[in-house]
């Protein structure tokens, strides 16, 4: 690295990288938006690249600044807590926020029970959860934009990652609690000839289910095609239509008199739940706690 390239620069760097946003990372980091906009040309002429493109999707990393955001993701890490000691978390004051990669059926069955354990013991802390398409996961864990991920996520296999599984799941049948004529003896021969709504949500679960169902020949009538689970009690509600859902999403309905739940006509597929997070902060203090505390919060009633 550049000799006058220092730890601080190193730190805008990732904040500018984390945030795409100037305004967002010196307001990160404690600092002046003009006192970060001159930090971030000094790092520029440093290194000899733009590093960031200013668009209307905010500032994008170029092909450079991605090749870097690991290495001084990495070296920041290692001299806080090996040159500057910089190894203490103290939750109850703690005010920083972790972003979470988490699927649709993650976000509804595990995310309550993290923010109410989070609040007993750390009242600052928060949560945001990131919305990230599947083939861009890896990089977002990766590079630090994601601290974890939370879900169903077989692609994050890599050495580079560790996982831990907080919980199984499967999927169940959602209609309206009017459509008797379907809910009253529910078989396989009515699940076919039914309406269906389809979720193409983009999660592995969908996907899981979408491969089970067609290696099995068992055809779904597809009524509406939707990317989006949160619709579908109105939907349902409303018509004739049935929908297959993960069973945490069934269960996120669960108070809506609106709507019945039937257990598959068919054995289920299954799922398992991990939280996942990159190795190069397994030691970080922050995050080893973050995740003692998610582990005690799920897996009590994970299956």
């Amino acid at each position: 690295m550049v000799g006058n390239f220092n730890v601080q620069l190193m730190r805008i760097f990732l904040a500018v990288f984390d945030h795409r946003s100037v305004g967002a990372a010196a307001t990160s980091l404690g600092m002046s938006q003009s006192g970060l906009s001159t930090a971030l040309a000094r790092i520029r002429h440093t290194l000899g690249d733009a590093l960031f493109i200013n668009t209307a999707a905010g500032m994008q990393p170029t092909t450079r600044a991605k090749e870097l955001a690991l290495p001084i993701r990495e070296a920041v890490l290692f001299i806080e807590q090996r040159i500057l000691n910089k190894a203490s978390f103290d939750p109850a004051t703690d005010e920083r926020e972790f972003r979470v990669a988490a699927s649709d059926t993650a976000e509804a069955m595990y995310l309550p029970r993290a923010l109410n354990a989070l609040n007993k013991v750390a009242p600052g802390v928060r949560l945001r959860v990131v919305s990230t398409a599947q083939p861009q996961l890896q990089r977002v864990i990766s590079e630090g934009q994601g601290d974890i991920a939370l879900g169903y996520f077989p692609d994050l296999m890599s050495a580079e990652f560790v996982r831990r599984r907080i919980g199984q799941h499967g999927f169940v049948c959602i209609c309206g609690a009017d459509n008797q004529d379907l809910i009253r003896d529910f078989s396989l021969k009515k699940y076919i000839e039914a309406r269906h709504v389809v979720v193409e949500a983009p999660t592995r679960s969908q996907g899981l289910l979408e491969s089970y169902v067609q290696k099995r020949g068992i055809h779904r009538n597809a009524a509406l095609t939707t990317p989006h689970f949160m619709s579908l009690p109105q939907i349902l509600s409303g018509t004739d239509l049935i929908a297959t859902v993960p069973d945490a999403i069934a269960d996120s309905f669960a108070d809506n008199r609106r709507l019945a739940r039937m257990p598959l006509p068919f054995r289920s597929p299954v799922f398992d739940a991990h939280l996942h997070w990159s190795k190069s902060v397994n030691n970080d203090p922050a995050h080893r706690w973050l995740r003692g505390i998610l582990f005690e919060a799920f897996v009590i009633r994970s299956d």
